[in-house]
């Protein structure tokens, strides 16, 4: 039986069957991948999806225009053949009565008189024209620069860690653990570390790792698994440091912003 992973915006979610995917907040473009790729794909672009993501069209019943037609039909027939002669007759009253006060309204309305009258041309000097400096133009960012710009400033949301579903032993300890980089920029990523934390069972912090995942390709994802370890009881993960050379990115957790309208820029 075939199984899948799907991604809510934050983590990776799975494996589960096409019975488990159906009972999850699908929308048509929920990522989905099989549990052998690393290829993601819009959930309505699944076969065994698309009638839970794009409802079943209704279809009416052929009957519904033939009973149409048949009132129409109906209804024409019914009409008194007088109609038409009286609705002659009354535009005919319409247009004598018109014609009639246009007539009278002539007769009454007086003439009137132009008096003609001087006018007396008054020679004004204009006022000289105020110039007005032309406004600096600011010279458009190319189209490339312009895109690297929107995706350093989104990269949180481009960008993102995720974990796998792991064991755990009677005693404690985590087995079974892969972390992942998710790109969904149109940029390679050179360089990710991922911070791992492991959480012991009274909830305290076990230990930290920091794991590093290197060439991510633009739109796709990279697993790395874990070595087992023999304390925790669960696992958090979370992006410590990030190089794009083809965005000019780079960000490491806790750094000092020099720049407020590009913090993210590398040159």
């Amino acid at each position: 039986m075939s199984t899948f992973y799907l991604y809510d915006g934050r983590n990776e979610v799975g494996p589960l069957t096409i019975e488990g995917l159906k009972n999850q907040r699908l929308t048509r473009n929920t990522p989905i991948r099989q549990r052998d790729s690393n290829s993601w794909f819009p959930a309505e672009k699944i076969t065994e999806l698309k009638e839970v993501v794009a409802p079943r069209k209704i279809r009416r019943p052929k009957d519904i225009v033939p009973a149409m037609i048949e009132r129409v039909t109906d209804l024409n027939q019914r009409k008194p053949k007088t109609l038409y002669g009286s609705l002659l007759c009354i535009a005919l009253l319409l247009g004598v009565s018109i014609y009639s006060i246009g007539k009278t309204a002539e007769k009454i309305q007086p003439k009137q008189t132009v008096v003609a009258t001087k006018i007396e041309s008054v020679i004004h000097t204009p006022a000289p024209p105020v110039r007005i400096a032309p406004k600096k133009k600011k010279k458009p960012l190319p189209a490339k620069e312009d895109a690297t710009i929107a995706a350093r400033l989104r990269w949180n949301k481009l960008i993102s860690a995720s974990n796998s579903n792991y064991g755990i032993g009677v005693l404690g300890g985590i087995k079974d653990l892969s972390v992942t980089v998710n790109n969904r920029s149109a940029y390679p990523i050179d360089e990710a570390v991922i911070n791992v934390t492991y959480i012991k069972a009274s909830g305290g912090v076990w230990k930290t790792k920091l794991v590093t995942v290197y060439g991510v390709p633009a739109h796709d994802s990279k697993e790395q698994a874990l070595p087992d370890v023999g304390r925790g009881k669960k696992v958090k993960v979370s992006l410590y440091k990030v190089i794009s050379k083809k965005m000019k990115f780079s960000f490491t957790e806790g750094q000092k912003i020099t720049n407020k309208q590009d913090p993210y820029f590398k040159e």
